[in-house]
């Protein structure tokens, strides 16, 4: 499916979101700019975080700098415009954008989208006592302050993490090691991992739960099973039933949930609210709209929300736009149906995992993580260095 190009001298381009893909998109188009395309981001904040080294960010192994992509220089070598807000409407109709810093409306002749998910807030009392990852740009400030308030704290203090997924492992081993190598705390800390089964990790295969529950016994880390949060309170989770875990401060790391404006907007959404599109990465009612990452599904080929798939999104994304501006056919994009995890354990291990692989877990695994995310981040340096990879 793809839609004739506007008969008009100057197309608008409009990309909403600086997420893995988009930030593709514009190192691409850098490289391989079209005449007569005004292309614009819109995000809210100038410099993007790469998922991939949240968990070391926490922990203390890198630096902001080294985590996040300018915006802001990335633009600067597309020659597009940036525009720091958020988009809270989307008129159809007559291709409008409401963004959220204030009256400002962008009109667009194509659109992509690849503003990520927000957090999922349908537990009681999660707005007034618990802090989101999800927007990561966010939590890591707080996470800094967090650490503030542990150094200046005089009796102990508790944190407890919400969600046994990757997310969640990966940030409570984090919290820990950075708590652990931090001197100036000098009180005791009791890190508390609260999940709905059995198990953490109940997506993955026996043999790497084994090794991230003992990887979570050795940082004695709490960990409370079966416990589905039915409220949040002024420093205290209750559980179905009457338990109560008390926590000084509570994370949220649950399945984060899509945005509302998609839907409300009308374009097509799965049953979850996130964006459906097809196989050229097109929404499946607009076909002059482009989504990608974790705010879309292929309807055709489902994925998991993960920042793999945004990755391997970019380059076609990318490809699907310039064609679609010149009025040419577009490509189809088929995710693979397995990849590569590795979960960072804390301090510098860690443990990966494929499809009918053994496990594979030590230092070396974690080096191995470290040179495929700085691999990447590589690719979004300075313009200097992006005019010397081209």
């Amino acid at each position: 499916m793809t839609a004739p190009p506007p008969n008009k001298s100057t197309q608008e381009l409009v990309l909403v979101g600086g997420g893995h893909a988009h930030v593709q998109v514009l190192k691409l188009w850098g490289r391989n700019p079209i005449k007569g395309v005004s292309l614009t981001l819109i995000s809210p904040q100038q410099h993007t975080p790469y998922s991939g080294m949240l968990p070391g960010l926490i922990a203390g192994h890198y630096q902001m700098n080294e985590t996040h992509i300018d915006l802001a220089e990335l633009c600067h070598f597309a020659g597009a415009k940036l525009i720091q807000g958020s988009v809270s409407q989307i008129d159809l109709r007559n291709k409008e954008l409401q963004i959220s810093n204030g009256a400002a409306v962008k009109v667009f002749d194509w659109l992509s989208i690849n503003s990520g998910i927000t957090p999922d807030l349908h537990i009681p009392g999660t707005t007034e006592f618990a802090t989101a990852v999800k927007p990561i740009s966010e939590f890591y400030p707080r996470w800094q302050h967090i650490l503030q308030e542990l150094d200046n704290a005089n009796t102990k203090q508790s944190i407890a993490i919400v969600g046994g997924g990757a997310a969640g492992v990966e940030l409570v081993l984090a919290m820990r090691h950075a708590i652990s190598e931090r001197q100036s705390i000098s009180v005791p800390v009791t890190l508390h991992l609260v999940f709905r089964g059995n198990q953490a990790l109940k997506d993955f295969p026996r043999r790497i739960r084994k090794r991230c529950e003992t990887a979570l016994e050795k940082a004695n880390i709490h960990l409370h099973r079966n416990c589905h949060v039915s409220k949040l309170s002024k420093g205290e989770i209750h559980c179905t039933g009457t338990t109560r875990i008390p926590a000084d401060l509570i994370v949220l790391c649950t399945h984060a949930a899509a945005p509302s404006w998609p839907k409300t907007s009308g374009l097509a959404t799965d049953i979850h609210g996130f964006i459906s599109i097809e196989d050229t990465l097109q929404s499946r009612s607009h076909p002059y709209v482009f989504a990608a990452g974790d705010i879309a599904q292929q309807t055709r080929h489902p994925r998991p929300h993960a920042g793999v798939f945004a990755v391997r999104q970019g380059p076609v994304l990318f490809n699907n736009l310039q064609r679609a501006l010149q009025g040419k056919p577009l490509h189809s994009h088929h995710p693979q149906r397995d990849f590569l995890s590795i979960l960072a354990l804390g301090g510098q291990s860690a443990i990966a995992y494929r499809r009918f692989w053994p496990a594979l877990q030590g230092n070396w695994v974690w080096r191995w993580k470290d040179a495929i995310d700085r691999r990447f981040m590589t690719q979004f340096g300075s313009s200097k260095i992006l005019k010397r990879q081209h």
